[in-house]
């Protein structure tokens, strides 16, 4: 439910910030010039995605195949530049920034293991994923057996 919330919160707050970074970039250049690296940076995300887009997903599909879902994290050979290329392509300077770091690589690896972090440190507290049960604790239930079980609480 965290995640959902954060991620509303956040569609609804980077189009309003990425409006004040706009407003303020053309109040310190002028609109000609905020205008210009607007669409620079949107034709640059699109020049890097067209140039390096396919090559970056063919190592990232390999390295899928090869290690499976795990496999996903900023780290993945191809990820991190066609997600900075994506962002790049987004109108707006905060994710052109965002996208411009995701080619970084120190920068991603820092940005992984802080990711990696706080993910660990929230298992942690929730608890363990697994529920240790001896032998006599637990026994098989068969379908039909739970099938009749819920049939007796739906009523």
């Amino acid at each position: 439910m965290l995640f959902v919330k954060w991620t509303l919160i956040g569609l609804i707050l980077l189009p309003a910030a990425e409006t004040v970074v706009f407003i303020l970039v053309v109040l310190l250049f002028g609109w000609i010039w905020a205008i210009l690296l607007f669409m620079g940076t949107t034709f640059a995300g699109l020049n890097l995605l067209w140039r390096t887009g396919r090559g970056n997903l063919h190592r990232f599909i390999a390295a899928l195949k090869l290690e499976g879902i795990r496999s996903i994290h900023l780290n993945t050979p191809g990820l991190g530049a066609i997600l900075g290329g994506i962002l790049l392509t987004f109108p707006g300077f905060i994710t052109d920034i965002i996208g411009a770091l995701l080619f970084i690589p120190a920068l991603r690896r820092w940005t992984a293991a802080a990711i990696g972090r706080k993910l660990k440190q929230r298992r942690v507290r929730q608890g363990p994923s697994q529920i240790e049960l001896e032998p006599r604790e637990w026994r098989q239930v068969t379908d039909a057996t739970l099938d009749a079980r819920l049939g007796d609480h739906r009523r």
